[in-house]
């Protein structure tokens, strides 16, 4: 009787091992079968690549003091071999966002070529060190490529803020025309000096040394200074002797003393 219920108990559990083996390949092929029918079903979607290349915010590694505005500007690549869709963005997706702006749009880059872009922070109320995760996102709200990471040391006596105004006072220095300084020009010296100085650094074709120019405006005229020299001729001549004989007296000296006739 034991050997009989010992042989039933083995050909129920190999009948149940038999159909739990079925159930379990049933079930494999069923996912199997899910999974081919999505995949055929299913587009071909083609997923953008981008590369980071390199932080280049200007005073990189330096801290910043608290609720001060700075610029964050990070270099990238489109490392794909089919030019990105329109409509892409950097988002913020995780950590500290610094600020309100969560996003910047992004233009759309071909294969291989390199941008920056740039979004405006804010730092921290409190001291400390902060981190945050940025990515690219398409129109569809797929994300694609290297995750950016933002890491900011927060301190009183951070020099970020102070280093980024300088460089925009340079930049915008740079880009304002100047005025042109010729010459022996002195912005200390009165305007007169400055003309004069001018005018002898002037230099006529022929090599004389002054232009006529200012030969013109300096020199007086040929026949006004002719005048002048024969006015005072002719009053040196018409002077009458008689006219200044009372103004007149012969002084006479001698050896005893001098008298006047």
């Amino acid at each position: 009787l034991l050997i009989d219920s010992l042989i039933f108990g083995i050909l129920i559990i190999n009948k149940f091992s038999k159909l739990l083996l079925k159930v379990v390949i049933l079930y494999m092929n069923l996912q199997a079968a899910i999974g081919a029918y999505y995949d055929f079903e299913s587009p071909n979607i083609s997923v953008p690549s981008m590369s980071f290349v390199e932080d280049v915010t200007i005073g990189e590694g330096e801290s910043i003091p608290p609720d001060t505005q700075f610029i964050k500007t990070w270099r990238i690549q489109n490392s794909g071999a089919e030019a990105w869709p329109p409509g892409v963005c950097l988002k913020y997706v995780g950590g500290d966002q610094f600020g309100h702006v969560n996003m910047v749009m992004v233009r759309s880059l071909e294969p291989q070529e390199i941008a920056d872009v740039s979004v405006q922070m804010c730092s921290p109320s409190r001291a400390g060190m902060y981190q945050g995760q940025w990515r690219m996102c398409t129109a569809t709200g797929l994300y694609y490529g290297d995750v950016i990471w933002v890491i900011l040391s927060v301190e009183v006596g951070g020099l970020l803020g102070v280093t980024q105004q300088l460089s925009s006072f340079e930049t915008e220095f740079n880009t304002q025309p100047h005025r042109k300084v010729e010459g022996n020009f002195n912005p200390f010296a009165s305007p007169q000096k400055n003309r004069q100085s001018d005018e002898n650094n002037l230099k006529d074709p022929g090599g004389s040394g002054f232009d006529s120019i200012s030969k013109n405006t300096w020199a007086p005229a040929p026949d006004q200074t002719e005048q002048d020299q024969n006015r005072l001729s002719q009053n040196s001549v018409n002077l009458s002797p008689s006219s200044h004989a009372n103004n007149l007296s012969v002084v006479t000296y001698s050896k005893v003393g001098m008298h006047s006739p």
